[in-house]
């Protein structure tokens, strides 16, 4: 790191990778909004992979009125936005560039962190009330609906977690899925489940009746749920919000050494130069007025002189000039004798 050379191309390969994840992911979403059919044949004929068909059934969820790929989107472009500030930065050492670059680096990294795990796994931890009530809300308006995020998260949570609803089945008494689905008490999801893949229950019967004998997951909130499995990965989650945090200042500090155009440790030891302790010399040394980069210069006007000759003695004569540091035309007069 005694080099500008090695933050440049590592902050340079570091844009590049993220500028083709976005261009990827941008091109992805375009591709299935267009036409998701062929975005199946095509990617499934070259690679023979089922994740093409879960990419491309993930991609076109909608979030509430809103497709997924309406999000996802704008977050590719600003992704590719910000790795291309970060290249132009790192490649022609554009101050501009590299400026922005930091700037929206923090911003979306406070945007994500602040979402996902403040607003995200935080409240979920500490058992929010308003996170609980919103989970509740969001059971009773807005799951059950076709190719949903909401519901496809319920989904997800309830079978991966084994629970039911925010605090428990009683969550989906009243919602509009409970309407549309008038004989059944609960999802199938909230159930023991032979296969996870294909939702095939233990107990056929599940959802439908309240029997003790059945084997099922309705009194078990997924909140709870998700608070135990938060605790038990705590130390995994520091370790990540420590990871992160890591790699922001690494970027960061890179990004400030080309700024500064100097090596990574001269850059980040320059702001303690101004607080190092003066030596003996600097201590004594005193501080004069009379330097010349102190001093004005005021240019001084042209002179007229005039010699007068005295007739009594012939020998001595007078010189009158303009005095330049008095007021007005004041002038002076200096004696001369001619030998």
């Amino acid at each position: 790191m005694h080099t500008v050379g090695l933050p440049r191309t590592c902050l340079g390969f570091t844009n590049i990778l993220f500028f083709l994840i976005g261009l990827i992911g941008g091109v992805i979403c375009i591709w299935c909004a267009i036409n998701t059919e062929f975005f199946r044949e095509v990617n499934y004929t070259v690679t023979r992979s089922s994740l093409v068909s879960s990419i491309a059934d993930f991609v076109n969820l909608k979030l509430w009125v809103t497709p997924l790929t309406s999000i996802l989107i704008p977050i590719a472009v600003v992704t590719m936005l910000t790795s291309c500030c970060g290249i132009l930065g790192a490649g022609c050492r554009m101050k501009c560039a590299i400026k922005s670059y930091i700037f929206l680096v923090t911003v979306v990294s406070l945007t994500a962190f602040w979402m996902f795990f403040m607003s995200g796994i935080y409240n979920i931890y500490t058992g929010n009330e308003k996170t609980r009530n919103y989970l509740r809300t969001t059971i009773l308006s807005s799951y059950g609906r076709e190719n949903d995020v909401i519901t496809y998260f319920w989904d997800y949570v309830m079978v991966n977690y084994e629970c039911c609803g925010a605090t428990s089945y009683r969550n989906f008494l009243d919602s509009k899925w409970r309407k549309a689905n008038p004989d059944m008490l609960y999802p199938v999801q909230c159930c023991k489940l032979e296969n996870k893949t294909s939702l095939v229950p233990v107990s056929k019967d599940c959802g439908r009746i309240e029997d003790a004998s059945i084997l099922t997951n309705k009194d078990f909130g997924c909140l709870y749920a998700l608070q135990i499995a938060i605790k038990n990965n705590k130390g995994k989650i520091v370790f990540y919000i420590v990871l992160l945090t890591f790699l922001y200042l690494i970027l960061i500090l890179f990004a400030y050494c080309i700024i500064r155009g100097q090596p990574l440790i001269t850059s980040m030891s320059g702001g303690f130069t101004g607080w190092r302790p003066k030596g003996k010399e600097e201590a004594n040394a005193v501080t004069t007025n009379s330097s010349l980069d102190n001093m004005l210069f005021v240019e001084e006007p042209p002179k007229k002189i005039v010699r007068v000759v005295s007739a009594v003695n012939p020998r001595q004569s007078y010189t009158f000039a303009p005095n330049a540091y008095a007021q007005g035309d004041s002038t002076t007069m200096y004696p001369h004798t001619i030998r």
